[in-house]
């Protein structure tokens, strides 16, 4: 591998485009490939970094790229990711890490098998102020992580081609797309795995389930509240909301305290200034390319993204049961 590192991105979406700006920040990398089935929109995203508008996987590999980003709906993931392992890339690929339990562990027996990296999309710990919770609580600063809460709530997503995000078959709905983040976050967090899921959701006017609320016991006796709403008004945008007691201090923030601001127009719209921008996407490519570059272990590996996502599939199982999960047993049928 040369000093520069050339990139293909699976994917011309809204995440997608996140990955090509996040890559493209980086001076020693080159974005070479985007793929999309849709070519217009393949081309429209590849255009703004001059890479090759391809058609599918095939077409990316046929560029040599060293790393390929898997942007795409979760139920895809599993092919696209094995595929790229077989041809020797380095695979980022977007959470949840597949949609189902079966097609995730295809995903982790092939990065074991495979020496390359494989790094799943899990943003929320490469938030600066997420960061900065787990080295306090790694550093002991809060002693015994006891209760922890993370909460974002948005309204419905309304970018997704053909609108795949909003169709809980293919997208799992918040439960799977959104909590899969606090999931992931909330065991990094304490350092334990979780043991025990159970959830509550209501529907509302945008969709079957679409806000859920989530209990979860940890292995280390700390407990987890995890919400997620795709029901909030349009207007109000993504909120989160974060706190984690433990036995000697207590951390808290949200995302409204650090808001730049906000223009307010006389037909009554609010438009917020976000400073936050997509400085996750750069934290998480930036360590997926050092860990490429270095030989050094995937930043968030494969097993990590899987038991994420098993979480929030044995949470939408306790919501067809209406009883806790027992994740230390629990099977999906």
């Amino acid at each position: 591998m040369g000093d520069r590192l050339r990139v293909g991105v699976v994917g011309a979406g809204m995440i997608a485009g996140c990955h090509v700006r996040a890559y493209a920040a980086d001076d020693d990398v080159d974005v070479v490939a985007v793929a999309d089935p849709r070519t217009d929109k393949a081309q429209r995203l590849a255009g703004t970094v001059g890479a090759d508008a391809c058609a599918d996987l095939d077409g990316v590999l046929d560029l040599d790229v060293d790393i390929v980003s898997v942007c795409t709906p979760p139920h895809s993931h599993a092919d696209l990711t094995v595929r790229a392992l077989a041809a020797g890339r380095h695979v980022l690929c977007e959470k949840p890490l597949a949609g189902s339990l079966a097609d995730g562990r295809r995903i982790v027996e092939a990065a074991r098998a495979s020496d390359r990296v494989v790094m799943v999309g899990q943003v929320s710990r490469f938030e600066p102020e997420h960061r900065a919770a787990k080295d306090l609580v790694d550093g002991g600063y809060v002693g015994d992580v006891a209760m922890m809460l993370h909460s974002m709530t948005a309204p419905l997503p309304g970018w997704s081609e053909g609108g795949w995000l909003t169709d809980p078959r293919q997208s799992g709905g918040p439960l799977l797309d959104l909590s899969v983040h606090s999931f992931d976050y909330l065991a990094w967090l304490c350092g334990s795995p979780a043991t025990r899921v159970h959830a509550l959701a209501a529907d509302s006017p945008v969709g079957p389930s679409t806000y859920t609320l989530t209990t979860v016991r940890y292995a280390s006796g700390a407990m987890g509240q995890v919400e997620a709403s795709w029901a909030h008004p349009a207007v109000r945008g993504f909120r989160a909301v974060v706190e984690v007691s433990g036995t000697a201090g207590r951390i808290s923030w949200d995302y409204d305290s650090i808001a730049g601001g906000a223009m307010f127009l006389d037909g009554g719209e609010t438009v917020p200034f976000d400073p936050l921008g997509e400085r996750g996407y750069r934290r998480e490519v930036a360590a997926m390319t050092h860990a490429v570059r270095e030989g050094t272990p995937s930043p968030v590996p494969a097993e990590a993204g899987y038991d994420a996502m098993r979480t929030a599939l044995a949470a939408h199982e306790s919501l067809r049961t209406g009883e806790p999960v027992d994740l230390t047993t629990w099977k999906a049928s």
